[in-house]
């Protein structure tokens, strides 16, 4: 089931960054209107929830034979979001999304009762916000009500991941409880943004900023960049995602209650571009061979789609501030042109790559 699932996570990216260009007036053939309108459900839900999904289902179903029913959440949210692709009316794309995020929660309270620890406890945390923002949007609230407690899903599963891979280092009770306190501001903001936005996304913001600063300072990338091949490439992701997260951050308390319009746009593409896409690019080195179970071969290339990714949307954040259209649209190009080329560069690899030996699990403590 991984493979056709991977590929209907592809799909529903095309259709999302067509829509996505679509929004800044660079109209591409087969883009349905519906896409355009729910091009942010369709980015969060339908591609990265569902690809979340579908790795914590490999994860959980590596532990246990019986646990192959979580392949039934990823296959769920995926569906979801090609319907709403594909501008199906009505409200079951939502409600399959939902129902997916319901089934993720589900996911990590297996993972948390069988492991209790700091991370699995924010990595679900994430899940429930996933949860809560889909909720909201089923009920009918408007996407920029909800869209913060999507991204505090993806926040938050990153974020715990790296606490885990943190254990590397030992960290200090002093350090652990530093991180916790930024997770628990960012999370209050989150969650006050349902009743005050603009003093939730300040609030947010800081957590966000304490968040970047508290992983520039103690992840374990700040050792492995220092080494070299495939270690420092992700580790350079990392460092350039969470410079990203704190851009974010600093946005989210200077814009506060953003609705539409270009600070609505600057302040949510520096998360979901910056840090978000760049930790994908850097973890999709170790997801892709627990996924496909095929090795990626690393190679230097990487580093190209990587600096077109970041160079392309400081374009567009730089153009947003300007007002240039034209700046705006060359950046989303180029963005998705940058997507495009590391994902035909990671398939081509995973074609040409050999069966995988180890998990997962293994491959990140030896690289990151």
């Amino acid at each position: 089931m991984r493979l056709p699932m991977l590929a209907l996570i592809a799909l529903v990216l095309l259709i999302a960054m067509g829509a996505g260009l679509a929004r800044m007036g660079v109209l591409l053939p087969g883009v349905l209107p519906g896409a355009i309108v729910a091009h942010g459900p369709l980015m969060i839900g339908g591609v990265l929830g569902t690809l979340i999904s579908l790795e914590r289902a490999v994860a959980l179903s590596a532990q246990s034979r019986r646990s192959g029913f979580a392949y039934l959440v990823p296959l769920v949210t995926g569906v979801g979001g090609l319907l709403l692709a594909l501008g199906v009316p009505g409200a079951l794309p939502k409600l399959l999304i939902t129902l997916g995020s319901g089934g993720l929660v589900v996911i990590f309270g297996l993972l948390v009762r069988r492991h209790l620890a700091s991370y699995t406890v924010v990595m679900s945390l994430g899940a429930v916000c996933w949860l809560v923002g889909n909720l909201l949007w089923l009920s009918g609230q408007p996407i920029f009500a909800v869209v913060h407690w999507w991204v505090a899903f993806l926040v938050l599963t990153i974020v715990g991941e790296r606490l885990e891979l943190s254990r590397i280092i030992r960290l200090t009770e002093k350090n652990k409880r530093l991180f916790l306190l930024a997770v628990a501001v960012f999370f209050a903001g989150v969650a006050l943004t349902t009743i005050n936005l603009g003093a939730g996304v300040r609030l947010a913001g800081i957590g966000e900023i304490a968040l970047a600063l508290w992983l520039l300072r103690y992840d374990i990338a700040r050792q492995t960049v220092k080494r070299d091949g495939l270690p420092r490439f992700i580790a350079v992701c990392l460092l350039v995602g969470y410079i990203w997260l704190g851009l974010g951050g600093v946005f989210g308390v200077a814009f506060g209650a953003v609705q539409a319009g270009l600070q609505y746009e600057i302040l949510l593409h520096a998360l979901l571009l910056g840090f978000i896409f760049s930790m994908i690019f850097g973890h999709a080195l170790i997801i892709v061979p627990a996924i496909t179970s095929r090795m990626v071969s690393y190679r230097s290339m990487f580093y190209l789609p990587l600096a077109l990714l970041h160079a392309a949307l400081l374009a567009r954040i730089i153009g947003s501030f300007a007002a240039s259209l034209v700046l705006r649209q060359w950046g989303g190009v180029f963005n998705v042109i940058a997507i495009l080329l590391f994902l035909g560069m990671v398939a081509v690899s995973v074609m040409i790559g050999v069966p995988a030996a180890v998990s997962a699990r293994n491959s990140a403590q030896q690289v990151m």
